[in-house]
């Protein structure tokens, strides 16, 4: 359901009135959760709009002008408000210096050695911090999906940050979304499952959809990215004590900046009770590293290719979903290390079905993702003086992670539903607490109440 705001704007200086709406809608979830498993560092209990959710908040504010002719102008803001409620995965206020993929790295203070899951001999100085470190956490409001576009006869073109073709692709396979079961995210911890090689949008992209030819419907996505080399001026600091002046560099913002460069290209059939979808994700080889400088980031990568492909067919009150993909991850292996733009290959599958009874949807899916991951981490032998100077080092293994997850819904009007849900996220390692994110299991019970407007 949609509120309207503003319906008519009128033009003085012509004849004719220009038609323009801006509504308001959106939709809020709240989700009362359980963590359970072998990691350790997720367990606990919390009331939140991130763990166990069903759906997404968000709230949108979108402007349509028909400008005539069959033709219309859309502007569209997403705002997210789900760092309002200043709770994440069951850990609030908590923060680590850790390598991409969870390693956690401890040291004692001052003059100390490196101690807990890494092991040194050297004397190290300790500028690391440890898993458990406070700090605020962000609240505020969010972005969601973002752009102004065109739509017509010639299809549909939008410009900013629309939803990406490989996430329509995903929905396509998955009765309950990207909420809790449905194998988007391992256990709520994005880049494990079909997000690892899914990017949900991009920021500065631009997306077209053809129109619908025959129940065909093609698309293309261009994210230009940047790869533009690191910048530097020099900076002259004099001292309090000797007044002795030296000079220093430091990094300069680009005016655009620094991302990887990926393109993405979708079709899509849907005839009767068959809908077909398939996207070819890539991204372009990055040299400069990325981040908002051009330095401040070790991330690099090599070129990546995806293959996704999805299916659902409807028998009255049943849907089965289907889905197979194949290609690379989006990250490479690790930032740090031997294996720096390693790129990891990916492959797996998703099977789902959904149940409707009246008022009641039951939903049951299982994904699988096989790829590298890390199951250990070490310090490089060649730490001789600090923490930093040791490159982090990573063992590796082909490791098969599953989400196996169950819900049930209760729809108590058009907008509104109570639900059930249980997922058990396993990694395919025993749990390594130098691994944190990556090894052990995880499972999510909740139950919640949506409500779109």
């Amino acid at each position: 359901m949609k509120k309207t705001l503003v319906a008519i704007a009128a033009l003085a200086s012509v004849s004719a009135f220009a038609q323009a709406t801006v509504t308001l809608s959106g939709n809020m979830d709240f989700a009362a959760a359980n963590v359970g498993g072998s990691q350790i560092w997720a367990m606990g209990s919390t009331v939140s709009q991130t763990v166990g959710t069903a759906s997404t908040s968000v709230i949108k504010i979108t402007a349509v002008d028909d400008i005539g002719g069959g033709t219309k102008i859309t502007a569209l803001y997403g705002l997210d408000p789900r760092l309002l409620s200043n709770d994440s995965l069951a850990v609030t206020n908590n923060t680590a210096m850790a390598s991409s993929y969870g390693g956690q790295l401890n040291c004692n203070s001052g003059a100390g050695t490196l101690s807990g899951t890494v092991a040194a001999t050297s004397a190290l100085s300790c500028n690391m911090g440890t898993v458990g470190a406070q700090a605020n956490t962000a609240t505020g409001l969010g972005r969601d999906e973002l752009f102004i576009g065109a739509a017509g006869s010639f299809g549909n073109i939008r410009l900013g940050a629309p939803n990406s073709i490989g996430l329509d692709t995903f929905s396509n396979a998955s009765p309950g979304g990207t909420g809790i079961g449905g194998g988007y995210t391992g256990g709520g911890t994005s880049g494990t499952m079909t997000n690892s090689f899914v990017q949900t949008r991009y920021n500065r992209s631009a997306r077209y959809d053809s129109p619908v030819m025959d129940g065909f419907t093609v698309s293309l996505q261009y994210a230009p990215g940047n790869a533009s080399a690191a910048q530097t001026v020099g900076v002259d600091t004099k001292s309090a004590t000797t007044q002795a002046i030296s000079s220093s560099l430091i990094p300069v913002a680009l005016l655009i900046p620094n991302a990887r460069a990926a393109s993405e290209f979708g079709i899509k059939y849907a005839n009767g009770p068959l809908t077909v979808a398939y996207a070819n994700i890539s991204q372009d080889i990055q040299l400069q590293s990325t981040g908002w400088y051009a330095n401040g980031s070790n991330t690099k990568g090599l070129k990546t290719s995806a293959n996704f492909i999805t299916a659902q067919y409807a028998m009255g009150n049943t849907t089965l979903y289907a889905g197979w993909n194949d290609g690379q991850r989006l990250s490479p292996i690790g930032s740090a290390g031997v294996a720096t733009n390693a790129n990891v290959d990916s492959k797996g599958n998703r099977f789902a079905i959904k149940q409707t009874m009246g008022q009641i949807s039951l939903m049951a899916t299982l994904t699988t993702q096989q790829a590298l991951g890390v199951t250990a981490i070490t310090l490089d032998s060649t730490a001789t003086t600090t923490a930093t100077t040791g490159a982090a080092q990573y063992t590796t293994s082909t490791l098969k992670a599953k989400v196996l997850g169950f819900r049930g819904e209760y729809n108590l009007s058009k907008t509104s539903a109570v639900y059930a849900g249980y997922e058990k996220y396993e990694t395919g390692a025993d749990y390594l607490a130098s691994a944190l994110t990556t090894t052990g299991n995880r499972t999510i019970t909740s139950v919640g109440l949506k409500s779109s407007f």
